[in-house]
């Protein structure tokens, strides 16, 4: 159990990739992120189940994965998907404990029953770019709950594009970027459109940085720093085709840090993911984890550089926007990582802020084959089965899954993925099932 403290606050990015000085890069400036890294645990291997954002704040918040969570993709507008009235949830549980829960800026699931908040306080005037505003909504939270236990999520809408960039906001200092001093990604052409939407990228995660010291400072002088965890992240990685709802690392892996009140920094290598944050959540605060959910808290490995036996973890996607299908289900280990796309024939779609973007249209409109290091026929047409060496090829531009010597290894991972897809109660494995796909035979339908 953790120590007496009761309370979280949980501070998400949308669309941020691990770019800050903390994680490495030489161009970024992220002060406020930065002076957090010293005083928490830092997660180098820190994955999102899903790659697209309501899916993947629906598996933080209920710790479920996007399968059995139901909330398949966005919630808003004409795709109006829902969480499972079944789930669980961290303000449900942490509310039926006592707890204030407080939800500022984007949430971006539904139904109400399943995330039901003591403070609603998404609207944030000027919109949760503002990140002064986002601060006086924290303020208000504290001010308003006395010595209550909490849990405050707040969610930000930087760096998402269309990076919000156009505007200004009071007491926000923009921090401008030259397009021929950013690093171009591995898995994107180094073309000027792409440079040009990487440094309004960057410029969007200066904004973001002010707006998390914002957010810290507003819990430091409400008095409640000394008793209160505070989670860093994002729901998933950058904004760029060949990253977002993409079953690449490029869109799964994420920052994360765990700060805790007295804690050392501590630079942690374990693979997890978002299914660890609820159990996370839950055992800090003292409040029993629901049954069936389907991993552990991170807590005990806070102050571990190693930890032995978190070597592997699995994503799971189906939906972004209603008219983006085409699920997978993914093991990543240290070195191998197994991709099963359940409907090869589809040719991958794009997110409409994605498809509309200047760097993918520069890649049709010239056209480019290449996506940096990824050829861009095999991003849009992916193979039924597909197996990276991580280590040898960080970008997985190259398919070993008919590599001789790896057929071990890709059946000891194939099998764990089936295995994971009939444990949580993947309602695809019907479609498995009736496809006659091996390993599936004595499997009973989840439906």
């Amino acid at each position: 159990m953790a120590e007496a403290s009761k309370n979280v606050l949980l501070l998400i990015a949308d669309d941020w990739s691990p770019l800050a000085g903390c994680y490495g890069s030489p161009v970024i400036h992220t002060p406020h992120v930065d002076a957090l890294a010293r005083r928490a645990t830092r997660f180098t291997q820190a994955y999102c189940t899903s790659p697209s954002c309501a899916a993947s704040r629906a598996n933080i918040l209920t710790g479920h994965y996007s399968h059995t969570h139901g909330q398949y993709g966005h919630a808003h507008s004409i795709h109006n998907f829902h969480t499972a009235a079944t789930m669980p949830s961290i303000p449900k549980q942490l509310g039926q404990a006592g707890f204030a829960t407080g939800i500022i800026g984007k949430l971006h699931v539904q139904p109400e029953s399943v995330y039901p908040w003591t403070h609603d306080l998404q609207q944030v005037p000027g919109g949760t770019r503002n990140v002064p505003q986002m601060a006086v909504q924290a303020r208000s939270f504290f001010a308003d709950i006395g010595d209550r236990p909490f849990y405050l999520h707040m969610g930000f809408s930087d760096p998402h594009r269309d990076f919000g960039n156009q505007h200004t906001y009071d007491g926000v200092t923009e921090t401008r970027y030259d397009p021929d001093e950013i690093p171009v990604p591995d898995f994107l052409p180094d073309h000027p459109a792409v440079r040009a939407e990487l440094a309004q990228y960057y410029q969007a995660i200066s904004r973001l940085d002010q707006g998390f010291g914002m957010a810290i400072a507003a819990l430091q002088d409400a008095g409640r720093a000394d008793d209160t965890m505070i989670i860093l992240m994002s729901d998933h990685g950058m904004p760029f085709p060949g990253a977002k709802a993409s079953s690449f690392d490029s869109g799964h892996h994420c920052p994360l840090l765990l700060a805790r009140p007295g804690a050392e920094e501590v630079e942690c290598d374990a693979l997890v993911n978002w299914s660890n944050i609820a159990p996370t959540v839950l055992e800090w605060c003292g409040v029993e984890a629901p049954d069936g959910l389907p991993e552990r808290s991170m807590l005990p490995i806070l102050e571990q550089n190693h930890p032995h036996g978190w070597d592997e973890i699995f994503t799971s996607h189906t939906f972004h926007e209603v008219t983006n299908y085409y699920p997978y289900r993914a093991l990543r280990g240290r070195r191998y990582k197994y991709v099963r796309n359940l409907y090869p024939e589809l040719t991958r779609p794009l997110p409409s802020d994605l498809w509309a973007s200047s760097t993918w249209q520069a890649v049709l409109d010239e056209p480019l084959a290449m996506m940096g290091r990824r050829p861009t026929e095999a991003f849009l047409r992916q193979r039924a089965e597909a197996l990276f060496d991580t280590q040898s090829d960080p970008v997985e531009a190259v398919n070993l899954i008919d590599d001789p010597g790896l057929q071990d290894v890709a059946q000891e991972m194939r099998c764990k993925v089936q295995r994971f897809r009939i444990g949580t109660k993947d309602p695809w494995v019907l479609a498995s099932i009736q496809m006659g796909e091996a390993g599936f035979e004595a499997a009973q339908p989840p439906l």
